[in-house]
């Protein structure tokens, strides 16, 4: 079975690799264990699918990926681009403060605090 493999290494969980396609193929996302049982034809497991357009995958766990890109059961070649997408960023949380804190009066210069000018 012909693919092209890239070696992602390290990802962290909920990070994402985006792979770009000059044609449809198939995808793959896979762990070390599982990129050896593909690469040897045998069972196993992986995240993907039939791709004809840019396609984010995002990990599951924190371990070891690759990527393979295959024409099993298709016709035609195709190239393609794989690159690693910053983690997810954290959580927006808000404030428990209170807009009067947030909110100054301000007194224009030359001016009294009952409005009339000096």
């Amino acid at each position: 079975m012909s693919f092209t493999h890239c070696d992602l290494w390290q990802f962290s969980r909920g990070q994402m690799a985006e792979i770009t396609l000059t044609s449809g193929a198939n995808l793959r996302l896979l762990d070390l264990t599982s990129c050896s049982n593909y690469g040897r034809g045998e069972r196993h497991q992986y995240i993907g699918r039939l791709a004809k357009q840019p396609v984010r995958l995002q990990v599951p766990k924190s371990v070891h990926w690759h990527v393979a890109v295959d024409m099993q059961g298709l016709k035609g070649s195709t190239c393609s681009s794989i690159r690693k997408l910053p983690g997810p960023l954290p959580e927006l949380r808000e404030s428990l403060c209170s807009v009067s804190s947030l909110v100054r009066e301000s007194t224009p210069p030359g001016t009294s605090t009952d409005g009339n000018r000096q």
